[in-house]
């Protein structure tokens, strides 16, 4: 009786953790319309989809500059000419490093986690297309070049994550000659079974409480020593 009792969870754990999960990612911009659809199903017909339309065309102020300069104006009683002292202003560039690094270690830990859900993941379609105008024909050009460019490099870096089946990507940059213009398709589905997720939410869990843990033990040891 105990015997039964102990099996019956398992086998119905064993069965969920095999039922493969399909999560879809659909994306299309044309201008500044865009057009966002996030799906997950599985058996049965059982399907969640979510969809993000674009929110209406405003008003965007001019591009600000990378960096922020301030000027000080330097007086006095003397007739010398007024100097002009230009000091980039590096303080939100600074905060947002600093916060990288203080963040890097836990990255490290968690990124075979991470690393071992990608693994698992099967990659059952993938496109990427994109259209693209510059005012000048040259100009269209090189932005093409450099589009595919960026896009081998980064089909490089994803499919070499990927061990399990994955299908040929169908990735396309399409020039437009005629004036500016900017589209993008976007379309991926994946695989994994929930079997995967449950192993990777346990052992995320188990890397941030052991990196919490060593954290906060060091920061009580060296106020001890201190004290």
């Amino acid at each position: 009786m105990w015997l039964w009792m102990l099996l019956f969870p398992a086998v119905i754990f064993g069965l969920i953790a095999l039922i493969p999960l399909n999560l879809e990612i659909y994306y299309r911009q044309r201008g500044r319309e865009g057009y966002l659809r996030l799906s997950a199903g599985t058996w049965f017909g059982i399907k969640y989809t979510r969809t993000v339309p674009a929110p209406p065309p405003v008003h965007r102020p001019p591009i600000r500059p990378l960096l922020k300069c301030r000027s000080v104006v330097q007086t006095g009683t003397t007739k010398e000419p007024v100097k002009r002292e230009n000091r980039p202003d590096l303080s939100r560039y600074l905060s947002v490093y600093h916060l990288l690094k203080r963040h890097l270690p836990l990255g490290k830990r968690l990124w075979p986690a991470l690393r071992y859900f990608l693994q698992r993941l099967e990659l059952r379609h993938f496109q990427w297309r994109t259209l693209v105008g510059l005012p000048d024909a040259a100009q269209t050009g090189l932005a093409v070049g450099g589009l595919w460019s960026l896009k081998g490099l980064v089909l490089t870096g994803l499919y070499r994550m990927f061990k399990g089946k994955s299908a040929p990507p169908d990735v396309a940059v399409v020039p437009c000659f005629t004036g500016p213009a900017f589209g993008l398709l976007f379309h991926c589905i994946f695989t994994i079974r929930i079997g995967h997720i449950m192993v990777t939410v346990i052992k995320l869990a188990y890397m941030m409480f052991v990196y919490f843990l060593n954290t906060t033990l060091r920061s009580w040891t060296s106020k001890l020593f201190r004290g």
